[in-house]
């Protein structure tokens, strides 16, 4: 059985800054897709776009056994990218110079979260998107930090699992702290946590089964690397 056909979820973590896109990277690209980049001016911005998509194109190609500049996308009414014509999901993630790749058979959704706000920050945006239990939870936290964080990406892991959206829909995604699901539109989703270089990664999957952490070499032999990369190899 082809490996597409098998209830699977890949996982990669990445630092853009310590990889060297290949020459040949553009030219994988779409149309739409140097439209989009040259559209970038910031400069860390169009690294992580290039990369991200040269990353997806090739583990992609390698999976549907096709050339990744054949690979044809288009986008759900609620804007979520999916592959025109292959039953694989895919969903993307930055924080910082950190870039996140998830590839499932089923529904997958990652989010990765670097920045570490300041109380007050926090204390906005629990009033405004949690719900009262949750802000409850957070006030009574010895850490409350990385207790936002951990709470923020399973909740946009989540929302972004669905497809249908972040805006109005954070205070619905239900989760007990320490719980290895979240729930959200009446459907369930097994989360994978991790805490990785100073950031909170959370993988948010329809199906039950382990996830498989993937390297640079997995997805991309030919990269130019500088540095070591971040590790996930100890689940939380």
């Amino acid at each position: 059985m082809s490996k597409n056909k098998d209830i699977f979820t890949e996982l990669l973590i990445c630092d853009a800054m310590t990889i060297n896109s290949p020459e040949d990277a553009y030219n994988q690209l779409s149309k739409a897709e140097k439209q989009r980049l040259g559209a970038i001016t910031n400069i860390l911005q169009a690294r992580l776009f290039l990369l991200s998509r040269y990353l997806l194109r090739q583990r992609l190609g390698s999976l549907l056994n096709q050339a990744p500049a054949t690979l044809s996308f288009y986008h759900t009414p609620k804007g979520k990218p999916e592959l025109a014509s292959a039953a694989l999901r895919f969903n993307l993630s930055h924080s910082g110079s950190l870039l996140a790749l998830a590839i499932s058979s089923d529904a997958v959704g990652v989010d990765v979260e670097s920045r570490v706000l300041a109380p007050e920050r926090i204390a906005r945006l629990a009033q405004r998107y949690l719900t009262s239990e949750e802000q409850q939870w957070l006030a009574q936290s010895r850490q409350p930090g990385h207790d936002f964080q951990q709470l923020w990406t399973i909740k946009e892991a989540v929302l972004k699992a669905d497809g249908g959206g972040i805006a109005n829909n954070l205070h619905q995604v239900t989760w007990q702290p320490g719980s290895t699901s979240a729930c959200f539109n009446h459907h369930d989703y097994r989360l994978h946590r991790w805490q990785t270089a100073g950031a909170t990664l959370t993988l948010a999957t329809g199906h039950h089964q382990p996830v498989q952490l993937l390297s640079l070499a997995d997805c991309a032999p030919a990269l130019e690397i500088n540095s070591p990369q971040p590790n996930l190899a100890i689940n939380p």
